[in-house]
């Protein structure tokens, strides 16, 4: 008998291991829009529009899928805050939009510092956060500030997460 719970505590080591072992690959589905647009890309399920309160403010025919992108990257600690993150629950389509922010600080260069790996588990952590109703109206958007990079870049969230 005991051999035989050995067998399975090894087994299930081993699956647990395999599992975390692997590192999930993204596809992301996103486009750069040119000059002419309001907004700056696109992402699998809308657009993506970035830019200060008035600009984003000022928008009309926004649509439900759209995401509107708060930069205050030139503040005394930078951020980019996507409004009602909590809506975005696949970690797909969180992505793209991770990248459009990404190819934004690539054509408009900032002191703004933030690694795509850290911002994949702030947005989860601030999902799950907000799942659970704590602080909703802090978790409701995200705000991947400058401050935040220590605290959420991390290899072992991101293998215990499958980020």
């Amino acid at each position: 008998m005991k051999k035989r719970n050995k067998i399975i505590a090894l087994g299930a080591l081993a699956a647990l291991l395999a599992y975390h072992g692997i590192d999930y690959q993204y596809t992301p589905n996103y486009e750069i829009y040119d000059e002419n647009d309001d907004a700056f890309g696109r992402y699998s399920k809308g657009k993506v529009y970035i830019g200060n309160t008035e600009y984003l403010e000022s928008l009309k025919n926004i649509n439900e899928d759209d995401i509107l992108v708060l930069d205050h990257r030139y503040g005394e600690n930078p951020f980019m805050k996507v409004y009602n993150s909590n809506i975005i629950t696949d970690k797909e389509v969180r992505n793209e939009i991770l990248e459009v922010l990404c190819e934004y600080e690539k054509c408009y260069p900032s002191p703004w510092d933030r690694t795509i790996e850290s911002m994949r588990v702030e947005w989860l952590m601030h999902n799950v956060s907000y799942f659970f109703d704590y602080e909703s109206h802090r978790t409701r958007d995200v705000d991947l500030d400058n401050n935040d990079e220590h605290n959420y870049d991390n290899i072992l969230y991101r293998k215990i997460l499958k980020l």
